[in-house]
């Protein structure tokens, strides 16, 4: 069992340093754009419903809006913070 384990590619220092942060980027980016995708389609649909449709499922047609959004990027935000 130990062979198995001793086997498996070992990281260096220096590759862990470079290969975290990309997969950690690629990671978050990836997550946000499935979160756009999610959004645009739920308000599509949302924007297909009838009034009926909305007052049966409990939505107020004034709360579903095609203005901008803002979404603030935590990590983007904490560094400007820690500028000051």
């Amino acid at each position: 069992m130990s062979e198995t384990l001793s086997n498996a590619p070992q990281l260096n220092g220096f590759t862990s340093e470079l290969v975290e942060p990309m997969t950690s980027k690629a990671a978050f980016y990836v997550s946000m754009a499935h979160r756009h995708v999610r959004r645009a389609r739920t308000k599509k649909i949302l924007r297909a419903l009838s009034d009926e449709q909305l007052r049966d499922a409990g939505i107020d047609r004034s709360l579903i809006h095609s203005g901008p959004e803002f979404e603030v990027d935590v990590r983007l935000m904490s560094a400007l913070m820690s500028l000051r």
